[in-house]
């Protein structure tokens, strides 16, 4: 059982949270082991697996990001995150030499004001960016939604999921950058 299916929805990447929370509760108390002390063992295994399979399937589908990822893994793609943007190559190079040039000054005892002012420049830059791959990434899961109501669709479903792939690489490899940079311009 996915966990679209745990929740009784379509695989859609825009869900309504607030039902998803109220369905997680309802199945929640329906499951939970405290409730089936004088069930039979097998009854009392099942319900403790479903609570399981259920906390998990909550805790994935309220995200948005681990949804898409879900999502893509269920249809058998998988997300390299590895891959460096090419769009982004330049930028991540200078960031990473500015990151290595600060922690060596930290280490050394040396100026690290206008290094930590350097990369804060850096870092307005690449929050912008994620800004960009967070509505790219909204307009994906809308391009989705409406794919997974048309049943023709199954080849075009399949190349947007790549795309979503792509997107979400990107995004996770930027969220990154954006959280190395921040760690070292609050210290």
């Amino acid at each position: 059982m996915n966990y679209f299916e745990v929740f009784g929805i379509e695989p859609f990447l825009n869900i309504d949270l607030e039902q998803l929370e109220k369905k997680f509760h309802n199945l929640s108390r329906k499951y939970h082991p405290d409730f089936h002390t004088d069930r039979p063992e097998q009854e009392k295994q099942n319900a403790l697996e479903m609570t399981a399979v259920l906390n998990d399937a909550y805790r994935t589908l309220r995200d948005r990001t681990a949804r898409a990822e879900y999502l893509i893994q269920s249809r058998g793609l998988t997300i390299d995150r590895s891959k460096v943007p090419q769009s982004l190559l330049m930028e991540i190079f200078e960031v990473n030499e500015e990151l290595d040039e600060l922690r060596s000054a930290r280490q050394s005892g040396g100026d690290v004001r206008a290094l930590t002012d350097k990369l804060g420049r850096f870092q307005q830059q690449i929050s912008n960016k994620r800004q960009a791959y967070d509505q790219q990434l909204e307009q994906a899961f809308s391009d989705w939604d409406q794919l997974l109501a048309d049943p023709e669709t199954e080849q075009e479903r399949r190349q947007h999921l790549e795309k979503l792939t792509d997107i979400i690489s990107q995004s996770s490899y930027i969220r990154n950058l954006e959280r190395d940079i921040e760690e070292e311009v609050s210290r």
